[in-house]
């Protein structure tokens, strides 16, 4: 259980009413993971949503065999994993601790029913996630760019 003190910090859940926020209290956990850990692996199934307490965690895809590409550095209080809120539930990217870190873990099944059952808290979870989604896509595509025209 996450303090409703310590969720209400976090982007992912501002907007969030005292009563939601309380009852997310009860989905969440604080997990702490060394710095190299892999938190999560591209095309495991996706379990959990995160939001990074303190550290750094590389969000990154890979290329070929042994060969991978960060694609984005979470910094505290940003979110990732969100593939454990939109099917088919499978992450497309993998989680690598950069820094010991201390993250915020949500239960995404549970997250979704909850979800389901309060349209306002699907509403601003997911109008959040689409944020980060959408910022993921730009900060790939720029790489993209990048690696195409050096």
């Amino acid at each position: 259980m996450v303090p409703a003190d310590t969720l209400r910090k976090l982007e992912l859940f501002d907007g969030l009413t005292e009563l939601e926020l309380n009852a997310v209290t009860g989905l969440a956990e604080v997990v702490d993971y060394p710095k190299g850990s892999m938190i999560f692996k591209e095309n495991e199934s996706a379990a959990k949503l995160y939001v990074l307490l303190t550290g750094r965690v590389a969000i990154q895809f890979e290329l070929a065999r042994n060969q991978e590409a960060v694609v984005h550095t979470a910094t505290a209080g940003q979110a990732f994993g969100w593939s454990a809120m939109v099917q088919p539930y499978k992450f497309t990217a993998s989680a690598r601790c950069v820094e010991d870190s201390k993250i915020v873990t949500v239960d995404g099944e549970d997250l979704r029913k909850f979800a389901k059952d309060d349209c306002h808290v699907g509403f601003v979870i997911m109008e959040k996630l689409a944020q980060v989604i959408s910022t993921r896509l730009r900060e790939t595509r720029m790489q993209l760019i990048s690696a195409v025209h050096g």
